[in-house]
């Protein structure tokens, strides 16, 4: 007896874990163009998702309770929670476009929210190119814990390949997919070569005071914004030097492109991007302060493409360090990452019309 009172108790117990988190509303909007589905949650939830040209799914990490059936509005002809898969499918009677799926944590709020933004109309696709520095035998900063940048930016690089790839409006290049040495040079020839509409250089420095940490955002410049980044300027240029290229040499080259990329419109461009990445990370992420600067950076220097230098923090500082080798983390920026390009691209697309 006093037996199956305990087994009746756990099990009681395990009913309340597994199903602590509940939809319990669903809500519709639109501005435009763009359409918006709020799912509205008890409690923050983790999720993966899968984009199709009329289907949508939410595959949750654990499992939700759903009590009640929800109306569908506008384009959404159905509903569906699978509780084996933990999979809520959202079908659409539409094909959709320019998905963009991110979670509002609870924090002050009622409830948690799954925001899910599309269009019915399909927009030109956009190339991005992504460039994990370093690479081969440049290895960038060493960690404390003797992690290798040109490791870290790598993964978060194939990582953020694939969190675009699940929307069809974007095309993504990766610089480099292995452990490579690859010239500054031919990273810009890249985006060059494939037309890019951005490029995110993805770098992991190492500062000698090791208190300093968190993510800060570099844009070209011919001056730099301060002597740190002066000195981060040299230090990244110089990695072609071990490939004995030296661009300081190219004087009428660089002059050329330099002459070229200070184009207002470029660098305006440049440093908007900047602003929906810091959006993106600010309530979540730990920043530097002064986290937009400027510097001479090569890799940054490609003709009329917006293009940022994204350092994801200090190898040198403890913290910095473990949380950028670890999967969860990780993911969590590329997440950031590419909510906020998804961002600047709809800005561009509505102001520019």
């Amino acid at each position: 007896m006093i037996y199956s009172l305990k087994l009746i108790f756990l099990l009681i117990i395990y009913f309340n874990q597994a199903y602590s988190n509940e939809l319990v509303n669903l809500r519709f909007g639109s501005n435009g163009e763009k359409n918006r589905i709020v799912l509205d949650l008890i409690e923050d939830a983790s999720f993966d998702h899968k984009v199709y040209s009329k289907k949508i799914d939410i595959i949750f990490k654990k499992p939700i309770k759903i009590s009640k059936n929800f109306k569908t509005l506008n384009n959404l002809q159905s509903i569906t929670y699978d509780k084996k898969s933990n999979n809520l499918q959202l079908n659409f009677n539409k094909t959709i476009f320019s998905t963009n799926i991110y979670l509002l944590k609870k924090k002050k709020n009622v409830h948690s929210r799954i925001v899910i933004d599309y269009s019915l109309k399909k927009k030109k696709r956009k190339t991005v190119i992504i460039d994990p520095g370093h690479g081969g035998k440049d290895s960038g900063a060493v960690g404390i814990f003797k992690n290798l940048e040109k490791n870290i930016t790598l993964k978060v690089g194939i990582l953020l390949k694939e969190r675009f790839e699940k929307n069809t409006n974007y095309r993504v290049v990766l610089t480099r997919k292995k452990d490579i040495f690859l010239k500054l040079r031919s990273r810009t020839k890249i985006a060059k070569e494939n037309n890019a509409d951005i490029f995110i250089s993805l770098h992991a420095d190492y500062n000698r005071n090791r208190r300093a940490r968190g993510i800060s955002l570099y844009t070209l410049s011919e001056r730099a914004s301060d002597k740190e980044a002066a000195a981060l300027a040299r230090r990244e240029n110089r990695s072609d030097l071990i490939d004995g290229i030296d661009l300081s040499d190219e004087t009428s080259e660089v002059t050329s492109i330099l002459l070229d990329l200070t184009k207002r419109d470029t660098l305006n461009q440049s440093s908007l991007l900047v602003k929906f990445l810091i959006n993106s990370f600010k309530n979540d992420l730990n920043l530097l302060q002064r986290t937009h600067r400027s510097a001479g950076f090569a890799v940054l220097k490609s003709l009329n493409i917006p293009s940022v230098l994204l350092e994801m923090g200090y190898l040198s500082n403890k913290k910095d360090s473990r949380l950028l080798i670890t999967e969860k983390y990780q993911r969590k920026l590329a997440d950031k990452i590419v909510s906020a390009v998804i961002n600047y691209f709809d800005w561009q697309d509505k102001n520019n019309e």
